[in-house]
């Protein structure tokens, strides 16, 4: 018996000393950042532990001999590790990094902030719709990009005018013209071309779009005091590509796109031509076109050249021809008669040459130079009013992007030109302009510790009329962990009294007067963005948003006794405060989008205020898409816009829009049967749209879509 009991002693030390335990701490691959709630599980075994809040994890009661350990963790690729136990002390307690999945994937790289950083580093909110969204968005609309900007909750896309079809982005409530639009880079849509056709830019042809929220003037100058979205042409692949659209409307809108590029050695390609034709429609029945008849053509070729690995340069030309005929169908359609007369003729004519330069002579220093040039001719036509003009513009910079141990570095200065001549047309009252601005910059980016970082900011332009300005900014920017961000920034901005901001050109339009002054703003803008796994399937992100911007000064166009319309500074000012909610949910191939944006924007006195015209204060978006992978793709959308008032503090009604799609993809492309407007809501079911007589007509201002329901079907090629 003793003996027994002896052997059994004996044994169970045995196997006790033969126990061995596993220490580990599991980050990040790229970010280096601890990773709480990895699986370490031993394989074929029961055996596991996850890691705690220090990324730490303990694997015990681990036998003699060799061992496979998994890690895994809902978004990152799993890795696995082979030990032979007992270990050597030095190879315990091991540091595993985890790539997340998106890791093999191509970076979102932020080019707006001229440092080329990742989206999750940034100091500043930059809202991305990425290359998927541009494949996507290129087979549901191909025509612009106008629907998946207004999907966004923070935007409101708006018909400036009821006649030629214009639309024109306003964010955070404020009127479009403090958006700055770009194209890689290049401020180049202001002035007299302001943002005519600019939506009509085919996402086919872009690889995202970068949008920032508020102020981002002390980055490129003035206009940006609303916010700043700057469309990112693509670039060419290792691989050739070539894709196709065909698209036809209920509406009698054909659209026709092509892309293609190569990469050969030290030279790449791209090049896109698209032809969009709109043919008149009266959805209402009244006479008068909602949708004018419209022709677009594009030419947008780059050509890349890689001198060696740290200097290339890219040449580009977009040209771009456009043609809008709006009004009385009858006289579109060139059946006029005495009463039927009234007819707006718009041609404009787009081309601008740019060259993007970029050279790094070591690895703390990054040069860059771009130059580009733009000749804007726009002519307008109607009620007996013929006016031509051309507006050329150039945009040059040279930039240093210095990288430190703690610090990056962005000095540099820019010079705008803007020279705008009336080819004819005596009978006008506004005159040729010249203006240009000569500017400089600098942004510090520190990182103070390893989860928080501020961002310093000066911009000094000077303008030969209105003299100089001064920009300061600053960010703060805190990472608590992986799942948790907290960005605050406050800036500055100006805008320059310009003429066609508010008006078509007209022989009542007066030039702007000497005592008019430019725009002064201030803002303020912050956001928390929380992402999450539950339950180890669903993906959860969360951005909650509040900003505040401040306008001095604002112009507005008013009309003397005799009808003339001239500019001057308002006697009130404008603030817009507001909130915009984002919940992103992703289970399997299952995504929903689900937005929220409350927004007062105001026009103030000390006395009185009134409602901002065209700002919903309260918009709701949601979109839910499902995917069967190589097969099928399907989506539905809808929003609902409230509380919004136009002139006169004059409340209007609220509407819902309501659109869905789906999409069957073949062995080279894809077919889509798209609707927009299901609800079929149109701004001429609560109001006419035109009031006074056939001849002399008046257009209501356009708070709500004006197309109706539009059926659309797409065939996209991958050649």
């Amino acid at each position: 018996m003793r003996f027994s009991l002896y052997i059994i002693f004996i044994v169970a030390n045995i196997q006790s000393y033969a126990q061995h335990q596993y220490i580990c701490i599991v980050k990040d691959s790229m970010t280096k950042e601890l990773l709480p709630g990895v699986n370490v599980v031993l394989d074929q075994t029961a055996n596991g532990a996850a890691t705690d809040i220090n990324g730490k994890a303990v694997l015990k009661n681990i036998s003699d001999g060799e061992h496979i350990i998994h890690f895994s963790f809902i978004g990152y690729n799993p890795a696995i590790r082979v030990l032979n136990f007992p270990l050597a002390d030095s190879a315990n307690e091991a540091v595993i990094l985890l790539p997340s999945e998106n890791e093999n994937l191509e970076e979102v790289v932020i080019s707006s902030t001229r440092t080329n950083s990742r989206i999750e580093d940034l100091n500043t909110k930059v809202e991305v719709l990425g290359q998927d969204d541009m494949n996507e968005e290129s087979t549901v609309v191909p025509g612009s990009i106008t629907s998946i900007l207004g999907d966004l909750s923070i935007i409101t896309i708006q018909r400036t005018n009821p006649v030629n079809g214009n639309d024109a982005i306003r964010m955070q409530g404020l009127d479009p013209r403090y958006t700055q639009i770009m194209r890689d880079g290049l401020p180049l849509y202001g002035g007299f071309s302001g943002s005519l056709g600019v939506l009509s830019i085919q996402p086919l042809d872009l690889k995202q779009v970068e949008i920032i929220k508020g102020s981002a003037s002390t980055l490129y100058g003035a206009g940006a005091i609303g916010g700043l979205i700057n469309f990112i042409s693509k670039a060419p692949t290792d691989s050739a590509q070539t894709a196709l659209t065909f698209n036809s409307t209920t509406l009698k809108e054909y659209n026709i796109n092509a892309f293609t590029s190569q990469k050969k050695g030290k030279l790449g390609l791209t090049l896109f031509t698209g032809a969009n034709i709109k043919s008149p429609y009266d959805i209402n029945r009244d006479g008068f076109a909602e949708v004018p008849e419209h022709k677009n053509l594009s030419l947008h070729p780059r050509i890349f050249y890689d001198f060696n690995k740290k200097n290339k340069l890219i040449v580009g030309l977009t040209t771009s021809y456009d043609t809008r005929l709006g009004g009385d169908m009858r006289a579109i359609l060139f059946k006029t008669d005495s009463i039927h007369t009234f007819l707006q003729k718009e041609k404009t004519i787009r081309n601008t040459l740019d060259a993007i330069y970029t050279s790094q002579p070591n690895d703390r220093h990054q040069l860059t130079f771009k130059a580009a040039g733009s000749a804007f001719q726009r002519s307008v036509d109607y009620s007996g009013f013929a006016f031509d003009g051309t507006q050329y513009s150039t945009y040059s910079e040279a930039n240093d992007f210095i990288k430190l141990k703690k610090h990056n570095i962005v000095i540099g200065g820019n010079f705008i030109s803007e020279n705008f001549i009336k080819n004819q047309s005596d009978s006008v009252l506004f005159s040729n302009t010249n203006y240009y601005t000569i500017g400089s910059f600098i942004q510090d980016e520190w990182q103070l510790a390893e989860r928080f970082s501020i961002q310093t900011g000066m911009r000094y332009d000077n303008h030969n009329k209105y003299g100089n300005f001064f920009l300061p900014r600053l960010s703060f920017f805190y990472k608590a962990n992986t799942k948790l961000s907290v960005r605050l920034a406050g800036g500055t901005g100006y805008k320059i009294p310009n003429l066609f901001d508010f008006a078509n050109p007209s022989n009542n339009l007066l030039q702007i007067q000497s005592t008019v002054k430019p725009e002064h703003s201030y803002g303020i803008n912050s956001d928390i963005n929380y992402h999450t796994y539950l339950f180890e399937k669903l993906g959860v992100q969360v951005n909650q948003a509040l900003y505040y911007t401040h306008i001095d000064n604002p112009i507005m166009i008013t009309a003397n006794s005799i009808g003339q319309q001239f500019i001057q500074n308002a006697s009130y000012y404008v603030n817009s405060y507001g909130t915009d909610t984002y919940v992103r949910l992703f289970y399997g191939d299952m995504e929903l989008y689900l937005g929220y944006n409350h927004t007062e924007s105001l026009q103030e006195t000390k006395t009185a205020y009134s409602n901002m015209p065209f700002n919903p204060k309260d918009k709701f978006s949601t979109t839910l898409t499902y995917e069967i992978e190589h097969k099928w793709r399907m989506g539905i959308e809808s929003s609902w816009t409230g509380n919004q008032y136009i002139y006169n503090n004059q409340r209007v009604s609220n509407f819902w829009f309501l659109a869905g799609m789906v999409e069957r993809k073949v062995k080279k492309g894809s077919i889509v049967l798209n609707c927009e407007n299901l609800l079929d809501t149109r701004q001429s079911k609560f109001e006419p749209i035109v009031t006074g007589t056939i001849s002399s007509p008046v257009f209501k201002p356009v708070w709500a879509p004006l197309e109706g329901r539009v059926i659309n079907l797409s065939l996209k090629l991958a050649l």
